[in-house]
């Protein structure tokens, strides 16, 4: 049935076309073919029109250079001559006898016809080039051209002689009259037209006034346009296209001739140019529609020989039998298309022997995931599986859903991390971190219901792929009361291992503690021995006092290592964390430790280092340890380096000494209890082996770090370690408290916040610094005792800074003489008060007066 069922699938075809057909794939071809070719004959057509309008553009422009050079050319020789003439000495010779002027008139350029006349100023003429020149009457009275004392290019006028057109040159001769050049402008047009014209692009020759307002000259019926109104003609740059002065479409140059500052326009037929044009884009469209031509029988054989059978052969799979596929594209088909049903025809009949089998195994998988999700569903105990990346729940059974108070939906929106008590989340993040084994059981782990109460469980998965997701499939079993039993006994077994392990350390500790304090106790009694039954010498008996001494602080300082290292492991040691500023804390650790001869300690220290979250003593404590160590273990000297800075969200500080070294072996166990290396060259050097261990607890109980690096013996040893920043919320408070003595400090936190006032803490004067600048507090309750900076300094820094309007009460074991009271009072503090009973809730109550009446005053 199955089988049939896949049959019938097959034959139907998929549900939905992907693709196109053959068909549309051709016609989307010829499509294409034909648009590409539209596209190709627009592009050759508007290159063409392009073409031939920036060749007669260029051939506008080029005509229109050389007839202004022409015309500059014709003034320029006029110049030449009439300048030096008009100037010469002889010229009053021949105004007072017209017998002596010879003048005679000879095309000059573009100007071909016009005369030359020497005038009065009375308008008469001397003499001129024309024959029989009139020369009684005064017929060029008046004109301005005659009045002018400088040379004047005068156009369009006209001739009082002739009644043409003319332009009038004229050169003063001065007191006498004129030099004057009439220049005929109608045969300007014409001229400039057959010297410098193109048959191909009818050019027109146009000449205005250097405003444009005027024609001057045309080579288009010059008598008709010479002096008529050119203002509606504006041309911009060269290459313009606009209509003439008749109205025809030209393409025009355009150039300015000097000194007339005439304007010389050269227009190319628009319409002419883009004859050619046509011209060339009809062959190119006849070209590019006989490829197109081409190109559509050339698809259509292809169509025929290969898309048609490819077809035909689509058709016959759907329902062939042996043989019909070859029969269906033998005749028209081309060889790749018949090979290709040749090898159908093999692979049905392949396809045919397999799809049997296949099926049959398809029906076994189905059959056999029913009776897996059957077992999934029905199973009593809670199963469910998570993505290993994202711990997100991907399915749960339905004893899950039951057992856990949540639906299916909320599982599936839920992730592994949500079923966990928030204390167990570490551990189990801990261990999810790790690759973990192909099948593990764990616990017992306890998990959360819906309701808020936990059960505990026993964990059994294994890895798997769901769904396309890295999984792992989990059964949860609650724990039996057998089961707990057992594991009560696992726990008591493991708690008296644990026992018997502690006093095993106890005793190893004892053992070693009095192995450590029998060395200085046998010392001190043997030299006592000496004094009592001996009689020595003064200078032995203070020697031998001097070694009890010696011995007696160390056996002090073993006592004292001992105790604090078992608070500290203990957790009997209590911590006050407060913003502190480490630059301050190394600084004073240098200071404590000193440069003794031989030996110097340089800080690097960067300007701006965040302040950080730390008991400041015992920080304190862990630097001057690690700088003492540097120090004893540099017998030979050189300069130890102690510096810090910011690493990620802690801050890194190390100390560097070019001392002894430690070997590599030893490196691990250095911040053991009272292991210390075994060299020759240590023997002198004494410590307790306590010190780096109590180091070591102290940063860890920061939430830091600490560790050792060298080279080797003789190498030096770099120390480290990091504690992190100081939170914002951590740094900020309506009242400032700086003290050193953390349990005082304390109490004054109490007592302010019963007075409704929030507090920070500083145990040192510079963190106090750093805070009142990152964020002013109101008011400020002073210890003067402090370690570094004094509180007097602090005091005088503050007020330089922040003014005066701050309340400081001042809480202090110092003695304060009446001057240093006066100081005091004078720096703004209101009140000075001895630490005592009952001064913390005094101080705390004067700051809230305080606090109070400045706000009333405001």
């Amino acid at each position: 049935m199955v089988v049939q069922q896949r049959e019938r699938e097959l034959r139907r075809g998929p549900p939905g076309r992907p693709g196109w057909s053959l068909r549309s794939y051709m016609a989307l071809f010829m499509a294409v073919l034909l648009g590409v070719a539209a596209l190709a004959a627009f592009a050759v057509r508007t290159m063409a029109e392009t073409d031939a309008r920036q060749s007669a553009g260029a051939d506008a422009s080029f005509a229109s250079q050389r007839a202004a050079q022409q015309l500059k050319a014709g003034f320029d020789q006029i110049a030449a001559v009439s300048g030096p003439l008009a100037s010469d000495p002889s010229m009053p010779i021949v105004f007072a006898d017209p017998s002596k002027c010879h003048f005679g008139y000879a095309p000059i350029g573009a100007f071909a016809t016009g005369h030359i006349d020497l005038v009065r100023l009375d308008g008469s003429v001397v003499c001129s080039s024309r024959k029989s020149p009139d020369t009684t009457s005064r017929i060029y009275e008046g004109q301005a051209w005659l009045l002018t004392p400088q040379p004047v290019v005068v156009a369009p006028t006209k001739d009082p002689v002739t009644g043409n057109q003319v332009v009038v040159v004229s050169y003063p001769v001065p007191g006498r009259g004129a030099l004057a050049w009439f220049l005929d402008l109608a045969p300007i047009g014409p001229k400039l037209a057959s010297e410098f014209g193109s048959g191909v692009h009818q050019l027109e020759f146009l000449v205005t006034t250097g405003d444009g307002k005027t024609v001057v000259s045309r080579s288009i019926d010059p008598a008709h346009w010479i002096g008529r109104n050119a203002s509606g003609f504006v041309s911009g740059s060269a290459a313009a296209s606009q209509p003439d002065v008749n109205g025809t479409q030209r393409i025009y140059g355009r150039s300015t001739i000097d000194p007339a500052g005439w304007r010389v326009y050269v227009g190319a037929d628009e319409a002419a140019a883009l004859s050619a044009a046509d011209q060339l884009s009809n062959r190119s469209l006849a070209i590019i529609v006989g490829g197109v031509g081409v190109m559509l029988v050339v698809a259509f054989v292809v169509y025929r020989r290969i898309a048609e059978p490819v077809r035909q052969l689509s058709l016959v799979m759907r329902g062939s039998t042996s043989g019909d596929a070859v029969r269906a594209v033998a005749e028209t088909g081309a060889a790749e298309v018949t090979s290709l049903a040749w090898d159908f025809d093999r692979l049905v009949a392949t396809l045919k022997r397999e799809l049997a089998d296949r099926l049959s195994s398809e029906q076994k998988a189905v059959l056999s995931e029913r009776n897996y999700r059957q077992l999934f569903d029905g199973h009593p105990q809670p199963m469910w599986l998570y993505d290993v990346n994202t711990l997100a729940f991907l399915e749960v059974n339905g004893a899950a859903v039951d057992r856990y108070g949540y639906s299916r939906d909320e599982f599936l929106a839920m992730t592994i991390k949500d079923i966990r008590p928030p204390q167990d989340l570490p551990k189990f993040l801990e261990l999810t971190a790790n690759p973990q084994p192909e099948f593990d059981k764990t616990g017992p782990w306890r998990h959360l219901l819906k309701d808020g109460s936990t059960v505990q469980v026993l964990i059994t998965s294994h890895a798997t792929a769901f769904a396309g997701h890295e999984a792992r499939f989990v059964l949860a079993e609650d724990l039996t009361e057998s089961q707990q039993l057992e594991l009560e006994l696992h726990q008591s077994q493991a708690r008296a291992e644990a026992n018997a392990e502690l006093n095993r350390a106890k005793d190893e500790m004892m053992s070693m503690v009095s192995h450590e304090m029998r060395t200085p106790l046998a010392s001190i009694v043997g030299f006592a021995e000496l004094l009592v039954t001996r009689k020595v010498t003064p200078e032995l008996r203070t020697e031998y006092l001097g070694v009890m001494l010696q011995e007696g602080r160390r056996l002090t300082a073993l006592i004292n290592d001992f105790l604090d290292l078992r608070r500290i492991e203990g957790g009997h040691m209590t911590m006050r964390f407060a913003p502190g500023d480490i630059n301050a804390l190394i600084k004073r650790a240098v200071a404590l430790i000193g440069n003794p001869a031989g030996i110097s300690i340089e800080t690097r220290l960067a300007d701006e280092m965040p302040l950080v979250r730390v008991d400041g003593d015992s920080i304190f404590r862990v630097v001057s340890n690690l700088l003492s160590n540097a120090r004893k273990y540099s017998p030979d000297g050189g300069t130890i380096v102690v510096g810090a800075g910011v690493v990620a969200d802690m801050v890194e500080v190390y100390v560097q000494d070019h001392g002894l070294g430690i070997p590599t072996d030893a490196l691990p166990k250095v911040f053991g209890r009272f292991y210390r290396v075994e060299s020759p060259d240590r023997i002198g050097i004494k410590g307790t082996g306590l010190g780096l261990s109590i180091c070591k607890n102290i940063v860890e109980a920061h939430g830091g770090t600490i560790s050792v690096g060298s080279d080797g013996l003789g190498k030096g040893a770099c120390f480290t370690f990091t504690v992190p920043f100081a939170r914002e919320a951590n740094q900020t408070g309506d009242v400032l408290v700086v003290e050193d003595d953390s349990g005082f400090a304390h109490l004054l936190e109490a007592e302010l916040t019963a007075s409704g006032l929030s507090s920070i803490w500083a145990a040192d004067a510079e963190s106090a610094e750093r805070l009142m600048i990152k964020n002013k507090a109101r008011a400020v309750v002073l210890d003067l005792l402090l370690p570094g900076l004094s509180g007097e300094d602090f005091l005088r820094r503050m007020r330089a800074t922040h003014g005066s309007r701050i309340p400081v009460v001042v809480v202090t074991q110092k003695d304060i003489d009446p001057a240093e009271s006066l100081v005091l009072h004078k720096l703004g503090v209101s009140a000075v008060l001895r630490k005592g009973p009952g001064m913390a809730e005094t101080a705390a109550n004067m700051i809230a007066k305080s606090l109070a009446a400045q706000l009333v005053a405001s």
